[in-house]
């Protein structure tokens, strides 16, 4: 299965959980999220990024995101390039209770230093401490897969 084929199976999923589900007003919630990558390549030593997420919640416990950013892998060795790229995904968010959550998501990573552009998938847990405040993890691959750390802040 290509890369389009399989995005459009995700645009097709996002589109269907988003309109198969009543109308629930609320405003989207942005998060500003500094993120520690652990690769688990032998390629790749450890990785930085930061992520920007907009959620809009469509019922009292499952909300729709999409995000983007800029993460970036660090090799073993210097024969080869940073691994850097710009996620572009959307996904779905499950509230377990009030604040611990549950998420999913796909899209694309557009790789820099030629490294092209690859079908990016992840999911992972995070709890929600404030209103304002959240921490979370996610194993996604794109291209390379890793554990992603995040501790975000709700703008």
């Amino acid at each position: 299965m290509n890369l389009k084929r399989l995005l459009l199976i995700g645009i097709l999923g996002f589109a269907g959980v988003f309109f198969a589900t009543k109308s629930y007003a609320q405003s989207p919630k942005v998060t500003l999220s500094p993120e520690l990558l652990v690769p688990f390549s032998k390629a790749y030593n450890v990785g930085i990024g930061g992520i920007l997420e907009a959620e809009w919640p469509v019922e009292r416990k499952l909300g729709l995101t999409l995000a983007t950013g800029v993460e970036s892998l660090f090799p073993k060795n210097d024969r080869r390039d940073n691994y850097t790229f710009l996620p572009l995904k959307g996904g779905i968010k499950y509230y377990v209770d009030g604040q611990f959550y549950l998420n999913f998501n796909m899209g694309a990573a557009v790789g820099f230093n030629d490294y092209g552009t690859h079908f990016l998938i992840g999911g992972g847990a995070g709890y929600q401490f404030t209103n304002r405040i959240d921490a979370g993890f996610r194993i996604e691959d794109a291209g390379t897969s890793y554990l992603a750390l995040k501790v975000g802040f709700r703008l």
